[in-house]
């Protein structure tokens, strides 16, 4: 009505009578204790109260059309956001191999990686997707399996050559390279290609918290190290590690790809997964299942 300076050009632009329009008006005036408009047999003006009010509505309506085009936006194919969060010595493995093609193909997806041993939300939506190697998960999570981490038993090429390694009995005589971030993760449960399995306790003076440490403590000649293969393989390859008892290795860590529960998954989630889930059928070798 404020545009158009009449109760009756802004009923009928509405589809309402004159009259309700006049009581929406009066009830606004007295709910503010103030005039809005000055009323003449010709015309009606907005009083300063009422050119005030009629321009917070129009940012206010400005800000709601903005608001629902980046909904309408983040809802569209092809559009948005996708968080995703990984272990930090796994997750730069999967953005590397994993995310470029995916990438390519969703141009205006915006991708939010987050590479830490901290465990994100993805319950209450502080991550979109998560790699995780947690038993026990809420029942409204989806938790699609990847499958064990193959470790393997790694020193340095000085360390094999000053103690020969032929046997399990020689783990015994040569000091270990253990975990002090999950001290569980010093029981090594190691079983062989032909079905064999053997519980040993790491033993030795040198620890670390991180993956990136033991690798560096075993470069170094200080003990064994047990690794996942995806963390080693570019060691192996270049002799800097040796892989000792070849035919033997462990599986601590069993990963699951863990998203929200929805009725219907937005297509650049379902493709996000997709292109993990390759990643994953690429790299079978890094697994032990």
């Amino acid at each position: 009505m404020a545009q158009l300076s009449s109760f009756s050009k802004a009923a009928d632009s509405m589809g309402v009578s004159k009259g309700l329009v006049s009581r929406h008006i009066r009830a606004l005036e007295s709910e503010l204790s103030c005039r809005l408009f000055f009323r003449t047999t010709r015309s009606v003006v907005l009083t300063e109260p009422g050119k005030e009010l009629f321009s917070a509505a129009q940012q206010i309506d400005t800000i709601s059309q903005k608001a629902a085009q980046s909904i309408n936006m983040l809802t569209q194919d092809g559009y948005g956001y996708i968080r995703f969060t990984a272990p930090d010595a796994l997750g730069p493995l999967i953005a590397k191999s994993a995310l470029p093609a995916f990438a390519k193909e969703n141009p205006n997806i915006h991708l939010e990686l987050d590479f830490t041993t901290d465990i994100k939300d993805v319950e209450f939506g502080e991550s979109d997707v998560a790699l995780r190697s947690q038993k026990a998960l809420p029942d409204n999570l989806v938790a699609k399996d990847i499958g064990a981490l193959k470790d393997v038993l790694v020193c340095s090429p000085s360390l094999v050559n000053r103690h020969p390694i032929n046997t399990l009995s020689d783990l015994l005589n040569v000091p270990c390279l253990k975990s002090s971030f999950d001290s569980s993760w010093n029981d090594w449960s190691l079983h062989s290609e032909d079905g064999q399995r053997v519980q040993l306790a790491a033993h030795g003076q040198y620890s670390s918290s991180s993956y990136e440490g033991l690798i560096s403590l075993a470069m170094g000649g200080l003990g064994i190290a047990c690794i996942p293969l995806a963390l080693v393989e570019k060691s192996l390859a270049d002799g800097s590690l040796v892989r000792i008892l070849p035919n033997w290795s462990a599986s601590q860590h069993h990963l699951h790809l863990v998203y929200t529960h929805q009725r219907f998954y937005p297509k650049k989630l379902r493709e996000f997964i997709d292109a993990v889930m390759e990643w994953r059928k690429n790299k079978h070798h890094w697994f032990t299942d």
